[in-house]
């Protein structure tokens, strides 16, 4: 029997190196070693497979472009956000007649055109939407009504774009009324003509003085004082009568105007030169 308390006795250096390997032979063939051989292999296995596709999808893909279902969410993409930048409008500007009383749009050739929310029906309508003073401008259109019966700008003619403000912008001429005395005819201001029509803002025939102040007002100068080229008259016309034309400011001599006198001031007159 073996003391307990000897020293254990140490096999010599050559039967102990055969003692190794015969616990090594006996290891490489336990049933637990192998099947852990066997899970390592296995898992080198995959990571090989794993390597092979990641090298089949670039690093650099986009995540975004990678369809991707979200619960509860649709998969139809949204729009995109409109732009900041206004759109020109191109609606066309309704109301607006041929003289065969057709229908077209404002920026076409036409002859009238409506007057959107107007009180009254009269000279003082047309001229307020043409831009101008009543009671002073007076114009070469004339009051009707539009095929759909409400209060209307009668050109007399064919023109292109709406007559609103038109009395204003530097086309002006075009709507003011203009007497030719060679012809004795009423003209628009941009021909030549040798006097232009004022309003006084009555109804009854115009006194001289009252013609002199209105032609002060409509020259835009100190009245007893106009420009030496002009002279301002009466215009003959019998009390109540529509047309409100009452006072003429005439080129002195054979001389002829080129456009509207209308806010002259110390501007040359606008004498044609024969």
């Amino acid at each position: 029997m073996t003391d307990p308390d000897s020293p254990e006795v140490q096999p010599p250096p050559g039967n102990r190196r055969a003692t190794v390997f015969r616990h090594l032979d006996r290891l490489n063939d336990h049933p637990v070693l192998k099947t852990l051989i066997m899970i390592s292999e296995i898992a080198a296995l995959i990571g090989l497979i794993a390597g092979g596709i990641k090298w089949i999808v670039p690093d650099g893909a986009d995540e975004a472009e990678l369809p991707t279902v979200t619960s509860g969410t649709s998969s139809t993409p949204r729009p995109s956000s409109p732009s900041s930048t206004p759109v020109p409008s191109t609606a066309p500007e309704h109301g607006c007649w041929t003289s065969r009383r057709t229908a077209v749009d404002c920026r076409e050739p036409h002859r009238y055109e409506e007057i959107p929310q107007s009180a009254s029906c009269d000279h003082a309508a047309v001229i307020g939407f043409l831009g101008g003073q009543t009671g002073l401008d007076v114009t070469v259109a004339k009051v009707a009504q539009s095929p759909a019966g409400r209060c209307a700008v009668d050109a007399g003619r064919e023109v292109s774009g709406s007559a609103r403000d038109a009395l204003q912008g530097s086309s002006g001429a075009a709507w003011r009324r203009c007497v030719d005395r060679r012809v004795t005819k009423n003209v628009a201001c941009s021909a030549l003509h040798s006097g232009e029509y004022v309003a006084t803002g009555s109804t009854r025939r115009a006194s001289d003085a009252e013609c002199q102040l209105a032609a002060a007002r409509y020259l835009d100068q100190v009245p007893g004082a106009l420009v030496e080229d002009l002279e301002v008259r009466v215009f003959a016309v019998e009390s109540g009568t529509k047309d409100l034309a009452r006072c003429i400011i005439d080129a002195r001599g054979n001389h002829l105007l080129t456009t509207s006198v209308r806010n002259l001031g110390t501007r040359p007159v606008p004498i044609h030169s024969q």
